[in-house]
């Protein structure tokens, strides 16, 4: 069975720099560019957690698709963040 709802996931500090947090951490966008935009979980999802993807707004100056990968390691502490993944 699927895990009790936890607190709110929200998006970890370290994020690429086509990104902006807003709300504490809950939301991000896109604000430039078409690559480095990398979000990261503050925390880690437990074992059969669900999770949520909104997507709140389209821009029609983008044209792609959205990836959603899961990882068992925080984001990377190296200054760099490769353009996408």
């Amino acid at each position: 069975p699927p895990a009790a709802p936890g607190p709110c996931q929200r998006f970890h500090g370290r994020c690429g720099q086509n990104v902006a947090l807003a709300a504490e951490g809950l939301g991000a966008a896109r604000v430039s560019g078409y690559c480095h935009g990398l979000v990261f979980s503050r925390s880690h999802l437990r074992p059969g957690e669900l999770f949520e993807v909104r997507i709140e707004a389209l821009d029609e100056r983008w044209a792609g698709s959205l990836r959603v990968g899961l990882t068992a390691l925080p984001p990377p502490c190296p200054p760099a963040l490769p353009p996408s993944l």
